[in-house]
């Protein structure tokens, strides 16, 4: 019985622990922050933009890149994202292109181009939107996104980055 009421206790706490989640601890916080890059705006048609600036993700292990768009019907052509990684605010060393090379890997590889597209992504009718996330591992210290809007009419857009550990 002294060995049950021995485990009870460490168990609770672990109880505890999972029902108020980690932000009650110190060894759970998490580095994590929260970058608007474009809010609401307007992107013409068959267009790609971008704000020409850097954002400094140094630090953190992954990128969320949250992209959502005006879609009336799921038949309009899609808002893509590239992504370019670099090794200062200036864009040097910066780059859409990355290989993967797995455990063992003895072929030619080509170079993957850093696009995602919101194909698919539509909401419906009655929200009018598309929402994607893309989840990349921070391959450089600075990065940039830039959208391009594939539909033949323009659009209000919107991308926020998620950063975390």
């Amino acid at each position: 019985m002294k060995t049950k009421s021995a485990l009870l206790i460490p168990t609770l706490m672990l109880m505890v622990f999972i029902i108020q989640g980690c932000a009650s601890t110190d060894f759970c916080n998490v580095k994590t922050k929260t970058i608007s890059i474009y809010d609401d705006h307007s992107i013409p048609a068959n267009t790609g933009i971008s704000t020409g600036l850097y954002t400094d993700v140094d630090g953190y292990r992954y990128v969320n890149i949250v992209v959502e768009f005006e879609q009336q019907t799921a038949t309009e052509e899609p808002v893509s994202l590239g992504i370019i990684f670099a090794h200062d605010q200036n864009g040097e060393l910066g780059s859409r292109r990355y290989f993967t090379f797995d455990e063992n890997f003895s072929a030619a590889a080509d170079p993957q181009m850093i696009t995602v597209t919101g194909k698919a992504s539509w909401h419906g009718q009655q929200h009018g939107k598309s929402t994607y996330i893309a989840r990349l591992p921070v391959m450089g210290p600075f990065l940039q996104v830039f959208p391009f809007n594939h539909h033949n009419g323009s659009r209000t857009f919107s991308i926020a980055l998620y950063l975390s550990e």
